[in-house]
């Protein structure tokens, strides 16, 4: 049979990547778990969860959309791959901002049911934690913050590189070695410390994802930055019986147990690490990594309970050649500096001793830390009435040939099984550390809010919550595909132009290759849809659904035509 075209017409549709992130979102449950724990009333047309999920969608297709989710809607086609939604318009600000409401106080339990079915379905291994923080920054209109709020995280001034005074909260993060997931995280108010929040939010997330049901704790290491390990987090992680590994700031009495272990005949050690950077360098210009490790004792003031504690020192050659070349450097703009200045003395107002010492201070020294090598002295020759003052200074080199034994140094300290493990693996561990930035991939970023949806601060951090869910879920998709990957040592054929294909492609990439990817639906002229029509996959996409074991868009998407 025949049809008459001109009684029908064909529009094109955009899917893009929800042929991937769908079935992420299916097998961690979101719209699920948000309907069961968050209810809507019996009168209600349609369930929080899907505009939960619809929203984590609109984030990771189109970052930008957000404030107009309805136009998205639409040209997403969105009412006919979600049957629940009966039309564009009912994804209004209302209706999210109601949701955004609903699952405020259930974001903890939400998240821990979706990490627990991750690590079921896509088995992650957790022994291994990365914890940091980051800012989120907003630019906008702000609603009024209620003082009646109290423990919802609050926005806060900030400052930006970019010149622009913000609003922003703080983000805290738990990631997996495997593959860099957000496993946890918690938004905080904007001014808050970080310090204080890694124990207590490791203990949350060991709470709400029921941790002690994977695996043992003894398992577990957390690895942080130098604002980890504080010695009061460092006991209470000993005490917890988790393992731990960070850098601490180098003190005075840390430099001079490096210097008696050296002198007591400890040599450095090279540890055998390599970075990923630099796997494809020839062997001699590669950093190189040596240690110096002990083991010194801890006891706890509550119970004299005893811990071993293992520190150890790092130096990295490529560290090292910056700090020296970064000293130099300041040294001979410093000395140039008082060189003009000297010059100047008892010319224009360079005719006092308080004077010249400020110039040296404003103009040469500045906050250069290369100024504690120099003294300077400004002399007074009462015989000289024409040139009363002399500028001098000296440099301390018997202090620069001090601190250049100590270039590219620093201390690693590991606690509770971290213990157990040798120098090498220690700066393996932590060198994993980059893998946290993967959970701030998509809030790294100015948010421009306006007062619709995001009416306090709770919509916010909801909102935060659904955007760290797509983080989880774009995580997920890397992992599995560069899993996959080197499992059969071949890459995607024809996904990096000029044929770059390699095995670790990013996350940003696989979706692009999905952007543009849509539906023809038929309409008729009395208005009713017909059947839908999927786009028919290139090489590059039908290799990735492959590789991820992913059924084709038709299928996924199946539903009964709407008559």
């Amino acid at each position: 049979m025949i049809e008459i075209l001109d009684e029908v017409e064909f529009e094109t549709r955009t899917v893009g990547p929800l042929v991937l992130t769908t079935p992420f979102l299916r097998n961690l449950g979101l719209a699920e778990i948000v309907d069961r724990l968050c209810p809507v009333g019996e009168q209600a047309e349609m369930g929080h969860g899907v505009v939960a999920e619809m929203v984590v969608q609109c984030r990771l297709t189109e970052p930008r959309a957000i404030y107009d989710m309805v136009d998205w809607a639409e040209r997403y086609d969105s009412v006919a791959l979600y049957e629940e939604l009966a039309e564009e318009g009912k994804l209004n600000d209302d209706r999210v901002g109601r949701m955004l409401d609903s699952i405020y106080d259930q974001r903890a339990v939400i998240w821990g049911e979706m990490v627990g079915r991750a690590s079921r379905q896509y088995e992650v291994d957790m022994r291994r934690l990365h914890a940091d923080t980051a800012p989120i920054k907003f630019a906008g209109l702000f609603a009024q913050q209620a003082e009646a709020d109290k423990g919802v995280p609050r926005l806060e001034p900030g400052y930006n590189p970019q010149g622009e005074w913000v609003q922003q909260l703080k983000l805290f993060a738990l990631a997996t070695g495997d593959g860099g997931l957000p496993i946890w995280f918690d938004t905080l108010s904007g001014g808050e410390g970080d310090s204080p929040n890694y124990v207590p939010q490791f203990e949350a997330f060991s709470q709400h994802a029921q941790l002690a049901t994977m695996l043992p704790l003894e398992e577990i290491i957390v690895l942080g930055d130098r604002k980890m390990p504080t010695a009061d987090n460092q006991l209470a992680w000993l005490r917890l019986g988790v393992g731990y590994i960070g850098p601490t700031t180098m003190q005075n009495h840390h430099r001079q147990t490096l210097q008696e272990l050296l002198k007591q005949g400890q040599g450095w050690t090279e540890l055998p690490y390599v970075a990923g950077r630099e796997a494809n360098k020839k062997k001699e210009e590669r950093t190189i990594y040596q240690g110096v490790g002990h083991t010194v004792t801890w006891t706890d003031p509550e119970n004299d309970d005893e811990y071993p504690v293992r520190h150890l020192y790092i130096r990295s050659s490529a560290l090292a050649q910056r700090e020296a070349k970064c000293r130099a450097d300041q040294m001979k703009v410093i000395e140039a500096e008082i060189q003009r200045i000297q010059g100047l003395v008892n010319k224009y107002d360079y005719k006092t001793p308080e004077i010249i010492a400020q110039r040296v201070q404003k103009k040469a020294f500045k906050k250069r830390a290369a100024q504690g090598y120099f003294e300077i002295k400004v002399l007074e020759h009462p015989d000289r009435p024409q040139t009363p003052l002399e500028l001098l200074y000296t440099i301390d080199h018997q202090q620069i040939s001090q601190d250049a034994e100590l270039d590219g140094v620093y201390l690693l300290v590991a606690g509770g099984p971290a213990t157990a493990l040798d120098d090498a693996c220690l700066l393996q561990e932590w060198k994993g550390q980059y893998k946290v930035e993967h959970c701030f991939r998509l809030t790294n970023q100015l948010f421009l809010v306006g007062p619709l949806f995001l009416k306090t601060p709770r919509r916010i951090a909801s909102l935060i919550f659904l955007i760290m869910v797509g983080s989880l879920v774009a995580g997920l998709i890397e992992r599995q595909i560069q899993r996959a990957l080197a499992q059969r040592q071949e890459p995607i054929h024809g996904l990096m132009p000029e044929g770059r294909d390699h095995l670790k492609p990013t996350v940003t990439r696989i979706l692009q290759v999905f952007a543009h990817y849509s539906l023809v639906r038929i309409r008729y002229s009395d208005g009713s849809l017909g059947k839908r029509h999927f786009a028919k996959l290139d090489a590059v996409q039908q290799q990735i659904l492959d590789l991820l074991g992913l059924p084709c868009p038709a299928e996924l998407f199946a539903r009964p035509a709407i008559a």
